[in-house]
């Protein structure tokens, strides 16, 4: 098989419902060259049966790799994903998010050697979220503005609301990619395959919610990638559930990360034998080993 030029990681855990919405959205995209990689942090047979589904209707190569649960571990399984995905940009996307139609090729020709791309997403309330069904998304509903949209935007249900309309105009989003920093949010991101290797990936000792897409972040700029901002393209709808409490020991670690001169993690696509061994290429190295996904 060919290397495809996109590799798309989505990251799940036992949210069937909202996972269907993601794929269906994945279903539109009107780049062809990628591949697909449900990548799952321990769920049962619903979402298998979601992945099979949805295998039946892209016209493009899903994997569905599988981890069992034992807490919060989406370093791990993203790392899982990396380690056989050959596309040579990898985008990574949630699988509670939305994507508008031209998500994928936005990333693409959007991206430039020694940058990482950086796009955001509207935050849909819980009202909006609840009543959205995957004809919805497969009949257009994020393609612009819906009065759906801009009602619950108006209500103060979703919030954001300025991140739904696509902007075509190079030279506008250029104006806009002016302000504001262009930070990593890990539900929409993209990165040369080939600079994630050279930072050994996520870094797996963060485990439980948070700080592991910051840390990973701030590696990439230790190695002098360049964000770029994707504003008013690479639209994204992030639909509602419960904030998360993020894990103080990950926040512990991630000002230890802070302090550190590391381009390189230890426990990451590969896992080296030695913690302290940041830089080497190819000693002491070890492969975890994946668990299959159970049957839909």
């Amino acid at each position: 098989m060919s290397t495809p030029a996109v590799s798309l990681l989505v990251c799940t855990y036992e949210q069937p419902r909202e996972l269907a919405l993601a794929l269906a959205g994945l279903e539109r995209q009107t780049w062809r060259d990628w591949d697909l990689w449900i990548c799952d942090d321990g769920s049962g047979r619903a979402t298998a049966g979601v992945v099979e589904e949805c295998r039946g209707r892209l016209p493009i190569p899903v994997h569905h790799v599988w981890q069992e649960h034992r807490g919060f571990r989406r370093a791990s399984i993203l790392n899982t994903a990396l380690r056989r995905a050959s596309g040579r940009l990898i985008v990574f996307m949630d699988g509670d998010c939305i994507p508008h139609h031209r998500f994928l090729r936005d990333h693409v020709e959007s991206w430039e050697p020694r940058r990482y791309l950086a796009g955001r997403r509207v935050n849909l309330g819980e009202a909006l979220s609840r009543s959205l069904t995957v004809e919805d998304v497969r009949q257009g509903f994020f393609d612009r503005p819906r009065w759906r949209l801009l009602r619950s935007v108006l209500s103060g249900d979703t919030r954001h609301g300025h991140r739904a309309a696509r902007i075509g105009s190079r030279t506008i989003r250029r104006l806009l990619g002016r302000w504001g920093k262009a930070g990593l949010v890990g539900s929409n991101f993209s990165v040369a395959r080939d600079d994630l290797v050279a930072i050994n990936g996520f870094d797996e000792a963060f485990e439980g919610y948070g700080f592991e897409d910051t840390e990973l972040e701030l590696r990439l700029e230790r190695r002098r990638l360049v964000p770029r901002a994707l504003r008013s393209i690479a639209l994204q709808f992030h639909l509602w559930h419960p904030r998360r409490m993020d894990a103080t020991a990950n926040a512990q670690r991630m000002s230890l990360a802070a302090r550190s001169t590391r381009t390189r993690c230890a426990l990451g696509i590969v896992h080296l034998a030695e913690a302290d061994v940041l830089d080497s290429e190819g000693s002491g190295v070890t492969f975890r080993g994946d668990t299959q996904a159970p049957e839909a």
